[in-house]
C-alpha cells in the first residue's frame, strides 16, 4: 500500500480552440480528412475564431506550492498533443491497487466556485464534491464549493474492485457547463500483476467543448471612406468585442447588448480607432459603423464559444491524436465519454479488434459509450502490409548487398461511427510503422507504391490531377453558410461553428457551393490555394526574414508612422510558424527601412534606419538579431547613415551595405563591409554615385555585384556590375522600359550556377508594367532579353523562388498604391511561360513582403498604402505541388556541410530524385531580396535509399550560412526542407 499526495489546480487556458490549440501553428488548424470546406487540408480562420473560448483545466503539480507543473504528455505516442499548458484535459492520473490518494485541489479561477468529483474509487462524503451535498470545514471551506483562492483535499482508496478508467469532473452546480469548459480528466487504476504488458497507454476522451455561450460573429465588407456597415444583434444580452480586421486588435471596440439601451447606435471608424470604442444597444437593436477616415477598414467580430466535438480536446484528424507505434505493438485504450448532453458516442478502431466476454472467443471493433462511461480495451497495432509480395518477403530473411531498410507506414482511423460526428472531427489516427528490407528489384516488382514514413508529418497526400469524375453527390445546406456544400445529404453543424456558424463572415475561399471536393483539389493542383491565418503579425511587416530556427523575423521600426518614431516605439516580432508562438524582442533604434542580411552563424544583421522623417535622414546604426536567443544586440555603427540601403551576404561571411540616404539626407555612395568576426565596418574601393535607393543586388560567381536596374524609384542609370576592389563598373544593357522599374522584383533564376537574373514588373510613366526580362551574366557581354510578360502589370510585387524551380509572384498594385492585384502568377523558366494562380484575399501594396517556408508554402504579410495604415493579416499560399500527389522526403542528412565536401543523403525516393538543391532563406523588404537563390547540387544514386551529393567549392555561388536542403522528384514535387549549415 502506497500513500500519494496529488496536487491539482483549477486554471484557465485562455483563447483555446479545439481546432487550433496553438493558433497560427503549422501543426494545428488541420483536417487531413478534407471534409467540406477543408479541401486543402486546413480549417478556416473563421471556424477557429468561432470555436475559441477560455477553457478551464485541472492542472497537476509536483509540489504543494504549485510551482512545478507536471509537463509529461497524456499520451507518449501522440505526435499531435499540444504543449502541456495548452492542452485539454489538463491531466490524467494513475494509481495501483492498494494506493491511498490525497488529491489536493486549489481553485485558481477568479470568477467561479468549483469542486472535484471522482467516479469509481472508495471515498467518504467529504470527498464526494457534489453540490450542495458536501461538507464544511471549521474554517468555512466546503468540499462541494471551493471558492476562488481556496482549496480542499479529497481522499480516495484504490482497491481490486476499482480497476478501470474513471472520470473526474467539476460537480459544483451546472456540471455540463464546466465539463464543456474543460474541467474533467480521468484516474486510471491499474492491475499491474494480472494485466498483460502493453507498449503504449492511450487515455482517450470523447467529449464536447464550448464556451458558456456561443456568440455569433459578423464581418463587414471592406469599407472605403464614407461607406457604412450595419449589423442587427439578436436578443442575447452579452458583449461583442470587435476590431478592424486589417489593422488588428490595436483598433478595437465593444458592443454590449443591454436591455434599455438605444435601438440604434452609430460608431465612427476613424484612422486607427473606433469612436466611441464602447457602445450599448438594445436586444434586437442595430449598430451602424461609418468610415470617416482615409484608411480602409473591415469591422470584424470573430464570434466565440461555439460547440466542438473532440477527442482529447481537439477536433479533426491532424489535430486530434495521431498515435505512432510499430506494427505488432500492444495498445491499451482507456475510453471515456465525457459528453454529458443527450448524445451517445462509440469508438471504432480500423484494422484492430478486442476480445469480448460473450460469446466466448468473440471479438469486437466498436464499443458504445454512455455519458461518463469508461471502458478499457487492448488492441494490436495493425501491420500495413501483413502479406508481402514474394520478392519482398524473401528479403526479410536474407539481405543482399543492395538492400536497405525502410520504414513503411499505414494510417488507420479510429473514430465515432456516427457519421455526422466523424465529419465534425471525432476521428484520429493510429500510424503503424513497419520495417522492411527492400531492393530496387523488389520494389519494382511490387504492384503497390509503398507508403514510406513521412518524417515531416505533412499528412496524407492528395492528387488533384487524377481527374476523379463527379460523384453526383447531392448538395446539402450547411447551417449558417448561405450556400450549398457538397455532402452526403442532410444538415450538418460543423464543430466550432455553433448552430449559426458564428464568425464565418461570408463564403470560405476554398468552398464554392458548386464545387465538389475533387473539383476544389483539381483547381488547387493547377493554381494553388490561399489560407488566411487566425492571427496577425502584431507589427507592420516592412522587413521579413526566415531564420534557421524556423522563426520569421518581422520588424518595422516606426513603420512609416512619425508618432511611433517620436515615441521610440519600434516594432519587432518573432513568429514561430511551427508552434504559432509570437514574441516581441525589443530593439533600441528605428530600423524602419534598414537593410538586412543573414550572417554565417544564422543571425540576422540589420543596418541603417530612420533618423528623421520629412525629409528623411538615415541612421548609421546596426544591430544583430540572434537566431537562437531571439534578442537584438547593437553592433558597431557604419561610417554614415543609410536609409533604404541594400545588404548583400558575401563569400567570406562578411556583409556589404550599398546605397541609402545618409545622416543629412544625401545619397551614400560609399559601400561598406561589415565583418562579424571583428565587429567593424570598412569602406570599399568601389563607389556607387547616383545609385537609387534599395537597388536590387546579387552576388555573382566571380565576386562582382550585379545591380539589376530595378530599385525603389528610378534614376536613368543602366543595370551594371561593380567590382568591390576597384571603381570599375560594367553596364548591362537591354532592360525594356528601364524607367518603369520602380519597385519591380528581381530574382536570380534557379539554379544559381546559370547566372541568369530576371526583372519583372515595376512602375513608371506608362503605369505598372507586366514586362519581364532576363539577363544571362555567364558570358563576356551580358545583356537583357525579354521573356514572356506577366499576365498582369504590377508594382510593389513580391517574387519568391519555389523549390520546384518556378517563380511565384503575388501582390502589388496596377496603379502604385491603388488597384491592388490579388491574383498571383507562376513563371516556369523551363518553358518561359507564366500561369495564373490562385487569388489572394488580402491586398499587398507598399511595405508588403513574402517568404518561402521550409515546408514549401509561402507566407505573405504587410501592406501600408498610407501612413499609419498598417495591414496586419497573414496569408499563406499553398503552391500547386502540394496537391499533386505524394512528395519525396529526406530521411536523414548531415546538419554541418563544408565547401567541396561529399555527403550521404538518405531518402526512399533516391531513384526518383531529379534535383538536389540548397535554397537560401529569404530576408526581404520593398520588393527586393539579395539573398534568395537556389543552388543545384550534383549527386549520384547509391541504390534504393541513398544519394551522394557533392557541394560546390565556390562560396560566391553559396555564401556561408544556413540553407534549406530539398530534393525534387521527376514530377517536380519537392520535399520539405532540412536545415544544413554550410561553412569553410
Amino acid at each position: 500500500m502506497v500513500h500519494r499526495d496529488i496536487y491539482l489546480r483549477i486554471e484557465p487556458v485562455a483563447g483555446y480552440s479545439p481546432l487550433a490549440p496553438e493558433p497560427c501553428a503549422r501543426y494545428f488548424g488541420r483536417d487531413f480528412m478534407r471534409n467540406p470546406g477543408h479541401e486543402i487540408g486546413r480549417v478556416s480562420a473563421q471556424e477557429i475564431f468561432a470555436s475559441t473560448f477560455d477553457a478551464l483545466v485541472y492542472r497537476q503539480y509536483r509540489d504543494p506550492a504549485y510551482t512545478m507543473p507536471v509537463t509529461d504528455k497524456l499520451i507518449d505516442a501522440d505526435i499531435n498533443e499540444p504543449a502541456w499548458d495548452r492542452r485539454v484535459p489538463g491531466c490524467v492520473l494513475y494509481a495501483d491497487i492498494g494506493d491511498t490518494l490525497d488529491i489536493h485541489v486549489r481553485n485558481a479561477d477568479p470568477d467561479a466556485c468549483h469542486s472535484f468529483h471522482l467516479h469509481g474509487l472508495l471515498y467518504g462524503i467529504a470527498s464526494d464534491g457534489a453540490w450542495p451535498l458536501g461538507v464544511r470545514s471549521r474554517d468555512g471551506r466546503r468540499s462541494d464549493e471551493i471558492l476562488p483562492g481556496q482549496d480542499w483535499t479529497y481522499r480516495f482508496e484504490a482497491t481490486a474492485e476499482t480497476v478501470g478508467v474513471w472520470a473526474f469532473h467539476d460537480h459544483h452546480q451546472e456540471v455540463q457547463r464546466w465539463v464543456r469548459r474543460g474541467l474533467f480528466g480521468a484516474l486510471i487504476v491499474r492491475e499491474r500483476a494480472a494485466a498483460p504488458h502493453v507498449d503504449h497507454e492511450i487515455p482517450l476522451f470523447v467529449h464536447s467543448l464550448a464556451g458558456d455561450a456561443a456568440v455569433s460573429g459578423f464581418e463587414s465588407p471592406t469599407l472605403g471612406t464614407g461607406q457604412q456597415f450595419e449589423h442587427v444583434f439578436d436578443n442575447q444580452q452579452t458583449s461583442y468585442p470587435y476590431h478592424c480586421k486589417i489593422h488588428g486588435v490595436t483598433m478595437s471596440g465593444t458592443v454590449q447588448v443591454v436591455a434599455g439601451a438605444p435601438a440604434t447606435v452609430g460608431v465612427t471608424a476613424k484612422d486607427n480607432l473606433f469612436d466611441p470604442a464602447a457602445v450599448q444597444v438594445a436586444p434586437g437593436g442595430k449598430v451602424v459603423w461609418t468610415n470617416a477616415g482615409q484608411h480602409e477598414h473591415i469591422v470584424f467580430a470573430p464570434g466565440a464559444g461555439g460547440s466542438s466535438l473532440c477527442l482529447n480536446g481537439r477536433s479533426y484528424v491532424g489535430n486530434t491524436p495521431t498515435i505512432v507505434a510499430d506494427a505488432g505493438q500492444r495498445l491499451r485504450w482507456y475510453l471515456i465519454n465525457l459528453d454529458l448532453a443527450t448524445e451517445w458516442h462509440n469508438v471504432h478502431t480500423h484494422a484492430a479488434r478486442w476480445k469480448i466476454p460473450t460469446p466466448p472467443g468473440g471479438s469486437a471493433d466498436v464499443h458504445p459509450l454512455s455519458p461518463t462511461e469508461g471502458f478499457t480495451i487492448d488492441t494490436v497495432v495493425p501491420t500495413p502490409f501483413p502479406v508481402l509480395p514474394p520478392e519482398i518477403e524473401a528479403l526479410q530473411h536474407q539481405h543482399p548487398h543492395d538492400a536497405c531498410r525502410q520504414t513503411i507506414t499505414g494510417d488507420f482511423l479510429f473514430h465515432c461511427h456516427i457519421e455526422s460526428h466523424m465529419m465534425q472531427g471525432l476521428a484520429g489516427l493510429v500510424r503503424a510503422r513497419q520495417q522492411l528490407w527492400l531492393t530496387p528489384h523488389a520494389v519494382d516488382a511490387c504492384e503497390i507504391l509503398l507508403p514510406y514514413a513521412d518524417v515531416d508529418d505533412c499528412g496524407p497526400d492528395v492528387d488533384g490531377t487524377r481527374g476523379c469524375p463527379d460523384s453526383g453527390m447531392t448538395h446539402m445546406d450547411m447551417p449558417g453558410m448561405g450556400m450549398d456544400v457538397p455532402g452526403p445529404g442532410g444538415g450538418m453543424a460543423m464543430p466550432g461553428m455553433g448552430d449559426a456558424m458564428a464568425g464565418m463572415g461570408g463564403v470560405m475561399a476554398a468552398m464554392d457551393g458548386a464545387m465538389s471536393t475533387d473539383a476544389v483539389l483539381a483547381t488547387a493542383a493547377s493554381q494553388g490555394m490561399w489560407e488566411l491565418l487566425p492571427c496577425d503579425s502584431i507589427t507592420l511587416a516592412v522587413h521579413f526574414a526566415l531564420l534557421h530556427t524556423g522563426k520569421l523575423a518581422i520588424f518595422s521600426g516606426s513603420g512609416n508612422y512619425p508618432p511611433r518614431h517620436d515615441s521610440h516605439t519600434n516594432g519587432s516580432v518573432l513568429w514561430d510558424y511551427r508552434t504559432g508562438a509570437f514574441t516581441q524582442p525589443p530593439i533600441s533604434y528605428d530600423t524602419f527601412c534598414c537593410g538586412q542580411a543573414t550572417l554565417p552563424n544564422g543571425d540576422l544583421l540589420a543596418a541603417g534606419g530612420t533618423e528623421q522623417y520629412d525629409p528623411f535622414h538615415g541612421l548609421p546604426n546596426a544591430a544583430i538579431l540572434s537566431a537562437t536567443a531571439g534578442t537584438w544586440t547593437n553592433v558597431a555603427d557604419m561610417a554614415d547613415g543609410r536609409w533604404y540601403p541594400t545588404l548583400v551576404s558575401l563569400a567570406d561571411g562578411r556583409v556589404l551595405a550599398v546605397s541609402g540616404l545618409n545622416k543629412t539626407g544625401g545619397g551614400n555612395d560609399t559601400p561598406e563591409i561589415y565583418d562579424p568576426a571583428t565587429n567593424t565596418w570598412t569602406p570599399t574601393t568601389a563607389r556607387t554615385p547616383g545609385w537609387p535607393l534599395y537597388p536590387h543586388l546579387f552576388l555573382l560567381r566571380d565576386g562582382r555585384i550585379f545591380w539589376t536596374g530595378a530599385s525603389l524609384g528610378t534614376t536613368g542609370l543602366p543595370a551594371q556590375t561593380i567590382s568591390l576592389g576597384s571603381t570599375t563598373t560594367t553596364p548591362v544593357p537591354g532592360l525594356t522600359l528601364p524607367d518603369n522599374r520602380d519597385q519591380a522584383a528581381s530574382v536570380l533564376l534557379p539554379p544559381a550556377q546559370d547566372q541568369k537574373v530576371m526583372v519583372m514588373g515595376g512602375l513608371g510613366g506608362t503605369g505598372a508594367t507586366p514586362n519581364a526580362d532576363i539577363a544571362d551574366l555567364s558570358g563576356p557581354n551580358p545583356h537583357y532579353t525579354p521573356t514572356a510578360p506577366m499576365h498582369l502589370g504590377r508594382t510593389r510585387l513580391n517574387a519568391v523562388l519555389l523549390p520546384d524551380r518556378t517563380v511565384f509572384v503575388s501582390g502589388g498594385g496596377a496603379q502604385g498604391e491603388a488597384a491592388p492585384v490579388l491574383q498571383s502568377e507562376i513563371y516556369d523558366p523551363q518553358t518561359g511561360t507564366w500561369t495564373l494562380a490562385a487569388t489572394a484575399t488580402v491586398p499587398r501594396l507598399y511595405h508588403s513582403v513574402a517568404a518561402l517556408l521550409p515546408d514549401g508554402r509561402v507566407a505573405t504579410a504587410g501592406s501600408n498604402p498610407n501612413r499609419g495604415d498598417d495591414e496586419l493579416r497573414i496569408e499563406l499560399f499553398h503552391p500547386p505541388y502540394l496537391f499533386r500527389g505524394a512528395r519525396p522526403h529526406i530521411e536523414d542528412a548531415p546538419t554541418e556541410m563544408r565547401y567541396g565536401g561529399q555527403y550521404i543523403l538518405r531518402t526512399p525516393q533516391a531513384r526518383e530524385t531529379m534535383w538536389v538543391q540548397l535554397m537560401r532563406p529569404m530576408a526581404t523588404t520593398h520588393s527586393t531580396d539579395s539573398q534568395q537563390r537556389l543552388l543545384d547540387i550534383p549527386f549520384t544514386v547509391n541504390g534504393l535509399c541513398e544519394l551522394t551529393i557533392t557541394l560546390t567549392d565556390k562560396p560566391n555561388l553559396a555564401p556561408p550560412g544556413w540553407w534549406m536542403l530539398t530534393i525534387v522528384d521527376h514530377n517536380r514535387l519537392p520535399s520539405c526542407a532540412r536545415w544544413v549549415h554550410l561553412s569553410t
